[in-house]
């Protein structure tokens, strides 16, 4: 056998080889597509938290307790616009609570400025400094703002929002 018989031979393993290689790769992916349900104890059902009024002076008081919480919050000041999605609104006279804008009310256009009254609706989370960092970072707090953030444990995520 000669070199171009040779050369002929190994284009046809590397052929088979790539082709053997997409078959056990489709059936590795066939596999993983099996979806699995989640398995709640048995009396369990699987609840989503009761929409409240928010109480803000609960929140000043002690905002790692109210995160996970839904519901609104009515008639607060905005202390401070902190970008084009996200600002502070006035908890009591020591304490302010940053809140971001949900994609729709972004996409709408919604505009918050310091004095402002507003009722919100959404969802209370955890607010650390890396997603201090991510907001920044994506624009939601313009940079020279970004000292502004509150230093409080919690942040609210405003599906809704109204003007008063």
């Amino acid at each position: 056998m000669g070199r171009s018989g040779l050369s002929t031979v190994l284009a046809i393993v590397a052929v088979l080889a790539g082709v053997g290689f997409f078959w056990w790769l489709d059936r590795e992916a066939a596999a993983l597509d099996e979806t699995v349900a989640p398995v709640l104890a048995e009396g369990e059902e699987a609840e989503a938290p009761e929409a409240v009024d928010l109480n803000t002076a609960v929140l000043a008081t002690d905002p790692a307790g109210s995160v996970g919480q839904i519901g609104w919050i009515r008639f607060a000041t905005v202390t401070e616009r902190l970008g084009r999605a996200s600002f502070a609104i006035r908890l009591d006279s020591a304490t302010s609570l940053p809140v971001l804008l949900s994609p729709d009310l972004i996409a709408r256009g919604t505009e918050v400025y310091g004095n402002d009254r507003v009722t919100m609706f959404g969802h209370l989370f955890t607010l650390n400094d890396s997603i201090r960092g991510e907001w920044v970072n994506r624009g939601a707090v313009e940079p020279d703002k970004a000292e502004a953030i509150p230093e409080i444990p919690a942040f609210f995520l405003a599906d809704s929002l109204s003007m008063n």
